[in-house]
């Protein structure tokens, strides 16, 4: 997907205020300085023949929910990244086998993290996405991806309401690549604290670019948080993730 200047500026002020937008737009001059080019997709998507790249302010996401003020925006993870963060977690101790988990990733956008995870042999990877544009490049990412033989664990797209979604039974990784703002965020956690109250075990979150982590003070804790490094290939083509960018994975409190 072709992203205009504009819709980089305007993505990036959304997400970073002006302050957050000059700074960056500084450094990304230095690294085109720096390149003898700049790619027209990411070479994820160029290599597995998929489309996830791009950048899109949060309006111009608004489908006429009431809740459509609250989208982040969209840009796709950078797979070194999410890699990065995945192999962190498994590091942690997570309470089950992958196996016995379901992933969810919620504004899953056009897929690319849906993607990266079923590559681990989760129970079942699903994607929850409320604008129907991009719920359907996601649902063709997944056929892509699972027609040539890289999905290991079963894919499913939903097109609605995070806050609606009926949960899987079972153990879940609840995955948020900065998806949403304010209150939908707030709602987003009061349901994870009511729905694995009493299995606390079951739940695991991880959040990378946790712009919304006060929403996680009250009743979980933070197991790591880290800066994870990214590759040279998304360092190149990715031209918002900031190397300060954090990563970090909550569990509910458990009971002694």
């Amino acid at each position: 997907m072709a992203v205009g200047v504009f819709d980089k500026v305007r993505w990036s002020l959304e997400n970073r205020g002006m302050a957050g937008t000059v700074t960056s737009a500084a450094k990304s001059i230095g690294r085109k300085l720096r390149r003898p080019e700049v790619r027209a997709a990411h070479p994820f998507d160029v290599h597995h023949g998929v489309r996830t790249d791009g950048l899109i302010p949060g309006h111009d996401l608004a489908v006429g929910h009431a809740n459509d003020r609250f989208i982040a925006g969209y840009a796709a993870i950078p797979p070194s990244r999410f890699r990065g963060a995945m192999k962190k977690w498994l590091e942690s101790g997570p309470a089950h086998a992958i196996k016995d988990y379901t992933f969810i990733d919620f504004g899953c956008g056009k897929g690319r993290a849906v993607l990266l995870a079923s590559e681990m042999r989760f129970r079942e990877v699903v994607g929850v996405e409320l604008n129907t544009g991009l719920a359907e490049l996601a649902q063709e990412n997944a056929e892509v991806w699972t027609k040539a033989g890289k999905a290991l664990s079963p894919i499913r797209i939903v097109c609605g309401d995070a806050l609606e979604l009926e949960w899987p039974a079972g153990p879940c990784v609840v995955y948020l690549y900065n998806p949403f703002q304010g209150q939908v965020m707030r709602h987003l956690v009061d349901r994870l604290r009511s729905r694995f109250a009493e299995r606390p075990r079951d739940l695991e979150v991880i959040y990378q670019k946790p712009e919304q982590a006060a929403v996680f003070e009250d009743g979980f804790e933070m197991v790591w948080c880290e800066a994870i490094e990214m590759s040279e290939d998304d360092r190149v083509a990715d031209l918002v993730a900031d190397p300060k960018d954090e990563s970090r994975a909550y569990r509910l409190h458990r009971a002694s």
